[in-house]
């Protein structure tokens, strides 16, 4: 099953540090919902074991998360592959910043599900997808807006 998202959200923070932040495993490790367990492996990566609960599914996904082509202050990639319970998850997601004193980030993401997750129906996890990524976005605005004072 693949699923496709795009949005957009404003932080009180100057690009470069949003960059900074976005791009520092370190910082990610800290705005992860849902995170059981994470380890930071090195400047570019993660390995976390997650939470998740869809409709009456609950289980743990081990997730490795790795940034990727890193074009300083603009934009980014953050790929993700991830199993747990008889699904196997890839999602690989691109943000770019624009502005000076306020930021605006936008970002789309491509997710490819499959196994007992993606049995479930797109509807059921195009609305977890869309509240987990609420979540995320709010975890990290709140994150930088944070570490900018």
């Amino acid at each position: 099953m693949q699923l496709h998202l795009t949005g957009s959200t404003n932080i009180n923070a100057k690009r470069e540090r949003v960059f900074q932040l976005l791009t520092d495993p370190n910082f990610i490790a800290t705005t992860l919902p849902d995170a059981v367990e994470v380890a930071v492996l090195d400047r570019e990566s993660l390995e976390a074991k997650l939470k998740v609960r869809v409709a009456l599914i609950s289980s743990s996904v081990k997730v490795l998360l790795r940034v990727a082509d890193r074009v300083p202050p603009a934009s980014a990639r953050l790929l993700a592959e991830g199993s747990g319970s008889g699904s196997t998850l890839k999602i690989s997601s691109t943000f770019s910043l624009e502005g000076d004193g306020t930021t605006k980030m936008s970002w789309v993401a491509d997710a490819e599900i499959s196994g007992l997750m993606a049995g479930l129906g797109s509807i059921v996890l195009r609305g977890f997808a869309e509240k987990k990524v609420s979540e995320i976005f709010a975890g990290i605005t709140k994150g930088i807006e944070g570490a900018s004072r």
